[in-house]
């Protein structure tokens, strides 16, 4: 792997993480994600008016997959913002990102594919490190308290469920484009995912509140937007330079930086049990890509 593709994708998983972040700390995560791809959308469109040309080349079908991710990942940002609402970002964001865990079992169900003995090891390793991060010896004989820490467990993996099923959508719907229909997929892609998340966000809340987000945190919303966007071009950038097995399980070695940075911002206990998950979660992903 060249060290250009390593550095686009550290940055890839630096800003995924970033964005991550300003949901946490965000007081109203729905309205706040609505916002966010709000802002991102407005960075997206000068790239898409300047390959507007290209527009009238989107083949349909990857026009209807794109609208198929786009819904998936739409649940993917909701649930995301439930976990956050009462977990902790040393245990969310480890398990939001358990996608690869899901795709090859997907793959072996539905479209005959078979699974290696490396991918039988990695579903175990992945699925036992993430039983592992949300372990708290502590609570572990307290049902009340085991109860409580389920539910961000439960919405955290239901978003990495939602984005692996997205992911095959969007595998379905970037394969059929050439190099400079990748902007105005993504555009439409971002486009999609506002209209799904509003319809959410303005049902649920009124117009005073919704405006109340961006008059109360315009600075946050703006950095989220920026965050988001280039977690999504610059993981395509080193996806170009680099097999996408290496790329997709770099990135995912952000879950240690997720414990540390729980750790550190936030006083969240468990680290170094954590973090040897994490590490073992990384280990199951990598065999998942071999």
């Amino acid at each position: 792997m060249s060290l250009q593709a390593v550095f686009f994708i550290i940055l890839s998983a630096l800003f995924h993480m970033g964005w991550n972040l300003c949901v946490k700390n965000s007081p109203q995560k729905q309205i706040f994600i609505w916002w966010m791809f709000a802002a991102t959308l407005g960075i997206f469109l000068p790239l898409a008016l300047y390959h507007l040309p290209l527009w009238k080349t989107m083949p349909l079908p990857s026009v209807f997959a794109c609208l198929g991710a786009s819904l998936m990942y739409s649940f993917y940002q909701l649930c995301t913002g439930k976990a956050y609402q009462k977990g902790e970002l040393s245990v969310v964001y480890p398990l939001t990102n358990l996608t690869p865990l899901f795709v090859p079992i997907w793959a072996s169900w539905f479209l005959g594919e078979y699974l290696s003995l490396y991918g039988i090891a990695g579903i175990f390793l992945t699925t036992f490190g993430a039983i592992l991060l949300q372990w708290n010896p502590t609570n572990a004989l307290s049902s009340e308290n085991g109860q409580k820490n389920k539910k961000p467990v439960f919405w955290a993996i239901s978003a990495s469920l939602f984005a692996s099923i997205g992911s095959v959508f969007d595998k379905a719907g970037v394969d059929r484009l050439s190099g400079p229909l990748i902007y105005p997929y993504i555009t439409l892609m971002v486009f999609f995912m506002f209209c799904f998340l509003s319809v959410v966000a303005w049902k649920k809340s009124s117009t005073a509140n919704i405006l109340t987000g961006i008059k109360k945190f315009p600075g946050q919303i703006f950095l989220g937007g920026i965050f988001l966007a280039g977690s999504v071009l610059f993981f395509r950038y080193g996806m170009k330079v680099c097999p996408i097995s290496y790329a997709v399980a770099l990135r995912k070695a952000s879950m240690v930086l997720g414990v540390w940075l729980g750790a550190i911002l936030y006083k969240e206990t468990q680290v170094a049990l954590r973090t040897v998950a994490s590490i073992i979660i990384v280990i199951g992903i990598l065999l998942l890509k071999i």
